[in-house]
């Protein structure tokens, strides 16, 4: 990416580009620790400009605090942007964020009254040839906040040459501009000095570069900036822009943000692409004019139609995320496409979003894996993290699991936590790599301490599994609470459940509500479904049957059996809602189309007794038949009533008695009674009136009416 327009020359160390990016990162961290600031801001700079999102977040701290670099807002500023843009780790852009502000409130308590303005720095432009300046008016319907009306400096004091000149007359442009390709600086001064007394906007500037660059003279920015001041006044568009940096550096004249944006103002006014660039920064970080992200779209933009290639993926971004203007996808993917076009690896990246979601545009997952590979092989970080997935999935190509390794790897060591957490699944199956239980939970270890989502909810499952590590469930519960908080929905699903079971942490049901919620909230059934029943049983939250029912609904709704079985059981007894039979068979015959064994049970008794449906005995059998695997109570009893009494089979006491004592001791009334009377009469087994008697005990206790009648007989001969 070119930075010319904010950033001052870089100093790259032979060394730096040869490290591998964690050597470079360790070395920057231990040089920052040890309290140098140069070579750590150095080692971060060339990181930075690879695309490493660590390294931009902490060149942004650098550049806030003044280690290391000279304190400058602006290119703090730019480089957090830069950073918040290139990850999906929200949580690391506001930790970095807050660093900063804390960093900054800090410094300016120890510095005072004493701390020196920031400065936004930009390379003087080489000595120019003959310019044109003739001003272009700039006519437009979108309306621009104009910045605070400020007037302009007067003239700067212009210091005496330092170096023998010709006299005006013998002096000639040309000749000092070939001298200048010599590099014979004396000669070039001693011929633009006078030219630049005598009003030669060429020469003021070209002068001023001298100065500015210690071309032939020691580099004085006061002399510099009086010289720009002298060309801008007179129009020259390249001096304005120049003279603008100097006052909003502070460089040569004291800092002043609003003067900085009348001269890119007059500048920008006059086409001056790099001065409508900086134009759209001020007003999009409110430096010398009121924050206005319309007014920063609008500069940027008149920026990119000029073909500024970083204006362009900049407006793109904007489009995307409506700032400045309403979000349009369309015009998003247009200038993406048109950054794309001058090479821009960034803009390729975000095209490939777009074409792998199918958002704004038709989805194709080959496009999208086209434009990765495109992107990865200019060093885009992200590109090369998709396009190691896209060849774990086969999406857009077919699967090749050692390719995917290969750019996983290459992702994972510039520390792109979600390539490391992918390539940490692929070490952990054995896909593309020799399986390695104990490297592989490494990496979602590294993953999971810097804060990926992903890593964290993986680690919580496999400690609680014992997969490739020991079971430890307090440990499981801390990093599955961890992806909780950042959002993860599964996570926060888990979290509730273990809350809920005191599993690896002290149970607590109104923390697990509150976890089910956020879970449910996000669409995963299986907290939804146990939302629902929390609010049935008064579990952490107030009893209520309308909740509750809610939340049935919306599982039952999405197909789960469990869900539609249990709003059949409300519909049938009117528990939070009002009783309706046929609801209540039609919940059941879903859940049963599922094979649900105790929906199955409940539909027999619905067609047994005729509710919400025809009265079928044969159906009723056959469903009770059905669903005996799984013990329900009433289908129990029901069944062993039909053998009883030899009602649609052949009568069998032996049977019935069976199967009333696997609904007795599960504690059901009428199965307790039915037992009681075949042990009263010797029915299917050997005839016991105490046994009878308490059988019939046990249903009485639960008001059932039959057996309280002969249990009053059998004590009362």
């Amino acid at each position: 990416m070119r930075l010319n327009r904010i950033i001052t020359s870089l100093m790259l160390t032979s060394f730096v580009l040869a490290a591998q990016p964690q050597q470079q990162i360790d070395a920057a961290k231990a040089a920052y620790q040890q309290g140098d600031y140069t070579k750590a801001a150095e080692l971060w700079q060339a990181l930075a400009l690879d695309g490493n999102t660590t390294a931009q977040f902490e060149l942004a701290k650098l550049y806030s605090l003044g280690h290391g670099v000279e304190q400058d807002a602006l290119q703090a500023a730019y480089w957090l942007e830069q950073a918040a843009s290139n990850s999906t780790d929200f949580a690391e852009s506001a930790r970095a964020r807050q660093d900063i502000v804390q960093g900054v409130a800090d410094l300016r308590e120890a510095q005072a009254a004493q701390r020196s303005e920031p400065e936004i720095q930009a390379p003087v432009d080489t000595p120019a040839t003959a310019v044109a300046t003739t001003a272009a008016a700039i006519t437009t319907t979108t309306a621009v906040k104009a910045a605070t009306p400020v007037a302009p400096a007067a003239a700067l004091a212009i210091k005496a040459p330092e170096l023998p000149v010709l006299a005006v007359a013998e002096a000639s442009f040309d000749v000092g501009l070939r001298a200048f390709g010599r590099q014979n600086y004396v000669d070039a001064y001693s011929h633009w000095y006078p030219l630049a007394q005598a009003g030669v906007v060429d020469a003021q500037f070209n002068l001023a570069a001298l100065y500015a660059n210690g071309h032939g003279v020691a580099v004085d920015d006061s002399a510099a900036t009086a010289w720009f001041n002298a060309a801008a006044e007179q129009g020259l568009a390249q001096a304005q822009y120049q003279l603008a940096l100097a006052h909003a550096n502070g460089k040569g004249v004291a800092q002043d943000d609003a003067l900085a944006v009348y001269w890119y103002q007059k500048a920008a006014a006059q086409q001056h692409v790099l001065a409508q660039y900086n134009l759209g920064f001020m007003y999009a970080n409110g430096r010398g004019v009121t924050q206005d992200e319309a007014s920063a779209l609008l500069w940027y933009e008149r920026a990119a139609n000029q073909g500024d290639v970083d204006a362009q993926y900049i407006v793109a971004g904007r489009y995307q995320t409506g700032r400045g203007a309403p979000v349009d996808i369309n015009k998003a993917i247009g200038w993406y496409q048109r950054a794309l076009e001058q090479g821009h690896s960034r803009a390729g990246f975000q095209l490939a979003q777009f074409y792998l979601t199918g958002q704004g545009v038709s989805k194709n997952e080959n496009r999208a894996f086209d434009l990765y590979n495109r992107a990865a092989a200019q060093g885009v970080t992200e590109a090369q993290r998709e396009l190691g997935i896209s060849y774990s999935l086969g999406r857009g190509v077919r699967a090749n699991d050692s390719k995917a390794v290969e750019f996983l790897q290459l992702a994972c060591d510039k520390q792109d936590l979600a390539a490391c957490y992918h390539l940490a699944l692929h070490i952990l199956e054995g896909r593309g790599i020799k399986a390695d239980a104990v490297r592989g939970a490494q990496l979602l270890q590294r993953a999971a301490n810097e804060g990926n989502s992903e890593a964290q909810f993986r680690l919580g499952v496999m400690l609680s599994q014992g997969q490739g590590v020991a079971v430890d469930e307090t440990a499981a519960f801390g990093w599955l609470l961890k992806a909780a908080e950042q959002g993860h929905a599964e996570a926060q699903y888990l979290t509730g459940l273990r809350l809920a079971n005191g599993t690896g942490t002290a149970q607590n049901d109104a923390e697990a509500v509150k976890w089910y919620r956020a879970a449910a909230e996000q669409g995963v059934l299986y907290a939804q479904y146990n939302l629902g029943f929390m609010y049935g049983a008064g579990r952490g939250v107030a009893q209520d049957d309308e909740q509750a029912l809610y939340w049935y609904t919306k599982v039952a709704e999405q197909g789960d059996a469990d869900a539609q079985f249990n709003l059949g059981l409300r519909y049938e007894t009117g528990r939070g809602v009002r009783q309706d039979d046929q609801q209540a068979v039609a919940w059941y015959q879903k859940a049963a189309g599922q094979n649900h064994l105790r929906a199955i049970a409940h539909l027999g008794y619905m067609y047994e007794k005729g509710y919400g449906v025809s009265l079928d005995e044969k159906r009723a059998l056959a469903l009770y038949q059905q669903s005996l695997p799984a013990k329900v109570p009433r289908a129990l009893t029901a069944l062993g009533l039909f053998y009883k009494n030899g009602r649609l089979v052949k009568a069998d006491d032996k049977r019935a008695v069976e199967l009333f004592a696997q609904a007795a001791e599960q504690g059901y009334a009428n199965a307790q009674y039915n037992l009681g009377w075949m042990y009263e009469y010797g029915r299917g087994v050997a005839k016991d009136l105490v046994k009878a008697r308490d059988l019939y005990q046990l249903a009485a206790e639960q008001s059932e009416p039959l057996a309280q009648a002969q249990l009053s007989r059998l004590l009362n001969p």
